[in-house]
């Protein structure tokens, strides 16, 4: 009889231990900070549409939809910079500077980097790119090596930088990191 009260002990425990697996895990486990370029898996070639128009290349410069998940919950705002560490340029090259985002936004349609379309939320910033116009600029490497593009989302502990869309990208990209809670990246890669 006790073996038969023993089992049923054990069992009653495994069922009860088996319930509340998933409420831990909710309760411990939080969604992890992490970005998506356009559905694009990480090493993925930029597609076309996403590449520059001018300086030899052929694409449709637009900028890519972008969505991300799992801001911790300090940030108070969210900034994205997409920037070719390959460049042969000091620092690298940077395509895009959008800063500013309100901390519940999710995703930045494609297209909102043009910022005449004001697919953007209207508080955002968007620099002037390395190729000196205002907002994304796609990726156009020089000659026919493939370079790596990183897209990276910073979730920030302030509502606002002060920065202004004439403000030096170096000005900038120093705010966005003395004020990074945490960041996620993707990079791609295009070569022509």
């Amino acid at each position: 009889m006790k073996s038969g009260k023993g089992f049923l002990w054990s069992a009653t425990l495994l069922v009860l231990w088996v319930s509340c697996v998933p409420i831990v895990e909710n309760a411990a486990g939080a969604e992890p900070f992490q970005v998506n370029v356009a559905g694009l898996k990480a090493k993925d070639v930029v597609p076309a549409r996403f590449v520059y128009n001018h300086a030899g290349c052929s694409g449709e410069n637009l900028s890519p939809e972008i969505s991300w998940d799992g801001v911790p919950a300090s940030a108070k705002s969210l900034a994205i910079v997409v920037w070719d560490q390959d460049a042969p340029v000091s620092g690298g090259f940077y395509h895009w500077v959008i800063l500013n985002l309100p901390v519940e936004t999710r995703k930045l349609s494609e297209g909102a980097g043009d910022i005449t379309s004001h697919k953007a939320p209207s508080s955002s910033i968007q620099l002037f790119n390395d190729w000196g116009e205002a907002g994304y600029g796609g990726p156009c490497p020089p000659g026919h090596s493939q370079h790596r593009y990183h897209f990276i989302l910073y979730a920030l502990s302030v509502r606002q930088l002060p920065i202004t869309a004439r403000s030096k990208i170096s000005d900038a990209t120093a705010a966005i990191k003395k004020s990074t809670v945490a960041s996620a990246e993707q990079v791609l890669v295009y070569g022509r």
